[in-house]
């Protein structure tokens, strides 16, 4: 099944154009959603619509339990050029995918990678 995924309001913009250039299904919470959604809102409506979270917000890493565990997240733990944290994100999106099919949080962070 190929992955698709539900951007934060705080991923950049050209995180998710990359994505979807690169021919990943991406919506913004403005696409589906109201600006200012709560966190666990979110993440009900992303179980809902069965997308991946992409995220910088580390408050995801720490949703209640029966959440976490029906959710899938990538929590984005980087900062500078949105331009090189798009090209990261291409490079690393399958490793992520990888870990989430065991894992229900992914860290990516400078290193790369990891599960919660």
């Amino acid at each position: 099944m190929t992955p698709r995924f539900m951007a934060d309001e705080n991923i950049p913009f050209r995180i998710v154009t990359g994505l979807r250039t690169a021919g990943y299904d991406v919506l913004s919470v403005k696409d589906v959603a109201h600006v200012g959604i709560r966190n666990n809102e979110l993440a009900e409506l992303s179980i809902r619509l069965d997308r991946i979270i992409i995220t910088r917000d580390a408050d995801f890493t720490r949703l209640t339990k029966p959440l976490l565990n029906r959710m899938k997240v990538i929590y984005v733990k980087l900062t500078g050029d949105p331009g090189e944290m798009a090209r990261f994100v291409l490079d690393h999106v399958e490793d992520c995918l990888s870990i989430l099919q065991r894992h229900n949080v992914v860290i990516l962070d400078n290193v790369g990678s990891h599960a919660l």
